[in-house]
């Protein structure tokens, strides 16, 4: 082992180990091989790859879509005109590849490790387990290098450099690009190496290898909706040129995922986002008490900062509760916009008149939470942020919630959609001949969000699901992509799927302006802000300094 490994090694161990663990030698004063006759000391690098896991919702990230801007105008000028080769903020390009390297040294050294010396059983358990977790978290981090930086060079889809060795010489770093299969095929490989070791879930009880305690750590079933969501990715018509092939190769993953986890079953209703028990989240953070999502996005009358504005665009995107559009359902009304709407407009947005706690929302002209209200700013679309923030919890200066958060990184909704997508491409919206259909699928996800018409008499009880269905696929589609977007708002999926169903990324971001009149409301729609992007920003640019220094990493399309 070359000594720069030894040091990377030692100084990431030192921090977390006590030093009762090696006594009678100081850490620095060990040899390779005594290091590495600890458990503890190889685990710290594999903790080091989980602690480098971005592990917070990318909720800003929606403000570079037609989901949502800031209340604070040119906070996403990435959005705005701006983005620059020299000022690119999308990706960790650094993080993931320093990840990566812990990872591959790790693996290199796992099989020697002693967990236990008297109890052999547990030893093999445990290195079972943890290398695992290695693979799982080496294919997690080959496949959000690969979602940030996949781009053309010359024509020809590219993903990123595959890294699975520790490289030992600096020549070796300087590598090229592997094409964006390539990348594909390595992390499948990894994610079926970590399903072959790894328990299906965490949720046996006090169990000391496949206990609750355990959920933050990689698991078979988390493997397989990674699986799942790369090959959705892989087929999708800015990467894979969304061939029958690639859709069946991911409706089929997803499928496997879904039966894993106890078939297709009832999604748990929303409730407090922040329900560690929900196992409808397959991979979660390990859990954290605070506020600090309430002090940023609520609205000023709850004590926040309300620093997220949904957009009008986002909120004409939630049908009626009937589950038409809106402009397509006899229970929408133009002078009451938020009255006989989807459950889940309620549950994610807060609107004008919104009874939260006993606190009423004002975002009207001369309210509370409207420009030159309680805040100067105020909100700028007429809407603050209410989905991922705990439902029962009223601040007040100085306070600190007792509510548990943690963020999701795999969840069975996502799974769903991901199954409905990639079926109705490659099979059509009612063919179940994987074992249910994309509108099987749908209407679980339709039934949580609270729609259910009771109006036909046989097939789908949600009357335009059913409207959908007999549309075919294109019609399916935008159904799915809608739905999609619901769903998933807030949660840093909208920027990327606009950019691989090859969808238009400029959009005119709309608000409202509410004024009082005699009988309710007078409601003026209002144009906020122009997001402007190039074509060639469907893909991200590779680091500007990686590109200069390193000869044989070709930048994306349009971006030298």
């Amino acid at each position: 082992m070359k000594i720069y490994k030894t040091l990377i090694f030692t100084s990431i161990v030192s921090m977390m180990i006590s030093c009762d663990y090696v006594e009678p030698y100081p850490i620095q004063d060990q040899s390779d091989e005594e290091l590495w006759s600890h458990a503890n000391f190889g685990e710290g690098l594999l903790t080091r790859a989980y602690t480098g896991l971005n592990a917070s919702y990318p909720i800003t990230m929606d403000s570079y879509t037609d989901n949502a801007v800031p209340s604070t105008p040119g906070q996403n000028s990435l959005a705005l005109g701006n983005w620059t080769l020299e000022g690119n903020s999308i990706g960790n390009w650094d993080n993931s590849y320093t990840n990566l390297k812990y990872i591959n040294i790790f693996l290199e050294n796992a099989e020697d490790l002693i967990y236990s010396v008297s109890d052999p059983t547990q030893n093999d358990i445990e290195n079972n387990q943890r290398i695992g977790e290695a693979y799982f978290l080496r294919a997690w981090y080959h496949a959000e290098l690969l979602k940030n930086y996949a781009g053309k060079v010359h024509g020809e889809m590219k993903g990123i450099p595959v890294v699975t060795s520790s490289l030992d010489d600096v020549e070796d770093l300087d590598l090229p690009r592997n094409t964006y299969e390539e990348v594909v095929a390595q992390i499948t490989k990894d994610c079926d190496s970590a399903i072959s070791r790894l328990p299906l879930k965490y949720n046996n009880g006090s169990d000391n290898f496949t206990g609750l305690a355990n959920r933050g750590r990689a698991s078979g079933l988390g493997a397989m909706a990674l699986k799942a969501r790369v090959y959705l990715n892989a087929a999708s018509p800015a990467y894979g040129g969304s061939t029958q092939d690639l859709w069946l190769r991911a409706a089929n993953a997803a499928a496997e995922a879904i039966n894993a986890s106890d078939g297709l079953t009832n999604l748990t209703n929303y409730g407090n986002f922040n329900d560690a028990n929900n196992f409808d989240n397959i991979w979660i953070q390990p859990t954290y008490v605070g506020n600090g999502l309430e002090n940023t996005y609520y609205p000023p009358s709850l004590f926040g900062d309300g620093s997220l504005n949904p957009s009008q665009n986002l909120v004409n995107a939630f049908p009626a509760i009937d589950g038409f559009p809106i402009g397509e359902s006899n229970n929408y009304s133009e002078t009451l916009p938020y009255e006989n709407r989807d459950p889940r407009f309620e549950r994610f947005i807060f609107y004008n008149g919104d009874d939260y706690n006993g606190n009423i929302i004002e975002t009207f002209e001369g309210g509370e939470d409207a420009p030159g209200g309680l805040s100067q700013q105020g909100t700028r679309t007429g809407y603050y942020l209410k989905k991922l923030l705990s439902k029962n919890v009223r601040l007040t200066p100085g306070d600190v919630t007792t509510d548990v958060k943690f963020y999701v990184f795999l969840s069975r909704t996502e799974l769903y959609l991901n199954f409905a997508e990639a079926a109705n491409e490659a099979l059509g919206p009612d063919d179940a001949s994987l074992g249910f259909s994309a509108a099987d699928v749908m209407a679980k996800i339709r039934e949580r969000a609270g729609i259910d018409s009771d109006s036909l008499t046989e097939g789908y009880q949600d009357e335009y699901l059913s409207l959908q269905v007999m549309g075919g696929k294109n019609d399916f589609r935008k159904f799915i992509h809608n739905e999609r977007r619901l769903e998933l708002a807030f949660e840093g999926f909208r920027f990327w799927d606009l950019r691989r169903w090859n969808e238009p990324l400029s959009h005119t971001i709309e608000g409202v302006e509410i004024t009082p009149s005699s009988d309710g409301y007078d409601y003026d729609y209002i144009t906020v802000e122009q997001h402007q992007f190039q074509e060639y920003m469907r893909y991200v640019p590779l680091p500007f300094e990686q590109v200069l220094i390193m000869d044989n990493l070709l930048q994306n399309e349009g971006w030298n």
